[in-house]
C-alpha cells in the first residue's frame, strides 16, 4: 500500500474547514462549511428521491 501525502488547499481564513474528500487517486481534498452542507443536502434529496419521496421545495431565506 502506497502512502499518498495529503497536501492543504488554501483557503480563507473566515471559511473553516469542515469537511474532506478522497479522490479517486487517493488523494485528500479538503471542504468548506459551505462545500460539506451542500454535499450532505445532495445526498439527501437523492436518497429520498430513490425512495419515491417528492423532491423537496427549495426555499428561499
Amino acid at each position: 500500500m502506497e502512502k499518498k501525502k495529503m497536501t492543504s488547499p488554501m483557503l480563507p481564513e473566515s471559511e473553516p474547514r469542515a469537511g474532506f474528500r478522497i479522490l479517486a487517486n487517493g488523494e485528500v481534498e479538503m471542504m468548506t462549511e459551505t462545500e460539506t452542507y451542500a454535499l450532505v443536502m445532495r445526498a439527501i434529496r437523492e436518497g429520498m428521491r430513490r425512495t419515491g419521496w417528492p423532491p423537496l421545495k427549495r426555499t428561499v431565506h
